[in-house]
């Protein structure tokens, strides 16, 4: 379970770095914009642009730190009406769920990709349309991957009646 453990802080660790830069980029970009607009009367080219992919980006990278922090959006009245014993059970199979759901989005998000977008087609400075695209298919990569672990986590306290890493 320490490797589960690991591999939780390193994408954590991983992802929070990928949105304080895509984060910080936006914003950069977006007072730049303003900025040339209000002082020059002018605009970079492709600022807008990227504005809008970059508020995905940061949107996919926000929900992953949300599941992985336990801050997304799930039921809690099951585990109120079941008592405190039935809840890791009742997290396990959510988690699961929510991890089959994010791995049909996975698919979803590939098939989008590499069918629903033209291959060839550039967006700005050199990046294709498909690569600014790639954070649907691998944001939901990574929120199945958050729940996988979770799903795991929440399966050991309930066999061991303990939290994951916790002594015997």
């Amino acid at each position: 379970m320490k490797v589960i453990g690991l591999i939780d802080r390193g994408l954590t660790v991983l992802v929070t770095s990928l949105l304080v830069c895509s984060f910080t980029f936006m914003l950069g970009l977006a007072v730049a914009q303003v900025l040339l607009r209000e002082i020059i009367h002018a605009t970079i080219p492709w600022g807008d642009l990227a504005s809008r992919h970059l508020v995905i980006w940061v949107g996919f990278f926000g929900a992953y730190l949300a599941s992985q922090g336990g801050r997304h959006f799930h039921v809690g009245f099951l585990t109120r009406l079941l008592g405190p014993r039935s809840g890791p059970w009742v997290h396990a199979i959510a988690d699961l769920f929510a991890a089959v759901i994010c791995a049909f989005l996975v698919a979803a998000g590939w098939i989008f990709v590499t069918v629903g977008l033209d291959p060839n087609a550039v967006l700005f400075l050199g990046i294709r349309q498909t690569t600014a695209a790639m954070i649907v298919p691998v944001g939901f990569g990574l929120m199945a991957l958050q729940f996988i672990i979770k799903t795991i986590q929440s399966l050991e306290k309930a066999i061991h009646g303990r939290p994951p890493g916790e002594p015997e």
